[in-house]
């Protein structure tokens, strides 16, 4: 029986992490990647449940193949019955493949979707400590920050979403949707007069959500 020694990276295109070595029969990778290949094909055709079906053989078989646990993701988020079992299988791939910044936030917006912010909250605090140490020029970064903010805006908690929009600002300047979201906590905070400076420019770069609050709030 044939195997070839796995070397579990953190795949990211902004930096790669060396994790630890898996012992994988050549013939199972083998299968891994045409299945997923399929399952790529199936997602794209909106095939959802199917290729979370394929997917959950290979994630059983050959655990350490990343790619399965990302297309898992985007299948079986998909799907109402699977969206528990993508939450456990995101928690046991970031067992496996430690410090991946990109599985974390993906659990995050799935725990989000679910309404379960605190769990989500700590996804994405997770997400941004890894980004810390992968580093900040992957273009989703910005978007760690920015869904932790709004998960504080949906608790109520304003105050501690402005610093998560401040810095997604950073990493996504001239962003519409931040600026419309950071402008309603300004608001919830007393500090008017920065809020409609927010959906101004919010507005000026074609959100259209936000001549609501332009109309309702800065008159």
């Amino acid at each position: 029986m044939k195997f070839i020694k796995v070397l579990l990276l953190v795949l990211f295109c902004h930096q790669v992490l060396a994790q630890e070595f898996y012992e994988v029969e050549i013939e199972v990778r083998e299968n891994s990647i045409v299945i997923n290949n399929t399952a790529v094909d199936m997602i794209q055709k909106g095939n959802f449940a199917s290729a979370a079906r394929i997917l959950e053989k290979v994630l059983e078989d050959d655990p350490s193949y990343h790619s399965a646990y990302l297309n898992y993701y985007r299948a079986g988020s998909q799907v109402e019955e699977k969206k528990e079992k993508v939450i456990q299988i995101l928690r046991k791939g970031l067992k496996i493949f430690k410090e991946d910044d990109e599985m974390a936030y993906y659990l995050g917006n799935l725990l989000q979707k679910e309404n379960r912010l605190k769990e989500a909250i700590e996804a994405y605090s997770e997400a941004i400590a890894y980004s810390k140490i992968n580093g900040e020029d992957y273009p989703l970064v910005w978007a760690y920050y920015f869904n932790r903010g709004n998960c504080y805006l949906k608790n109520n908690q304003h105050s501690k979403a402005i610093p998560d929009y401040d810095y997604a600002l950073q990493l996504s300047p001239d962003n519409p949707d931040i600026l419309t979201n950071r402008g309603f906590c300004h608001y919830k905070t007393n500090n008017a007069q920065a809020a409609c400076s927010d959906w101004s420019v919010a507005f000026q770069l074609g959100s259209a959500n936000t001549q609501r609050y332009i109309q309702s709030f800065c008159q």
